[in-house]
């Protein structure tokens, strides 16, 4: 358990995307990025196909 200012800060979530061909690959971008996901870099090589990182942003903090 976290203590101080690091237990206030939210984690911004990654995740690998990846799909045997670029096509695929960019269907399952697009369909991540209509849930909230951007694409963090850019189109690579991944295993036997292709893949790229996505984040979530966290949620705005509202000032009080």
């Amino acid at each position: 358990m976290q203590k101080g200012w690091k237990a206030q800060q939210q984690k911004t979530l990654k995740k690998l995307v990846y799909a045997l061909n670029e096509k695929k690959l960019s269907q399952n971008i697009q369909a991540h990025e209509k849930r909230g996901w951007r694409l963090a870099s850019e189109v690579k090589e991944h295993g036997y196909g292709v893949g790229c990182l996505m984040e979530f942003p966290p949620p705005e903090r509202k000032v009080i």
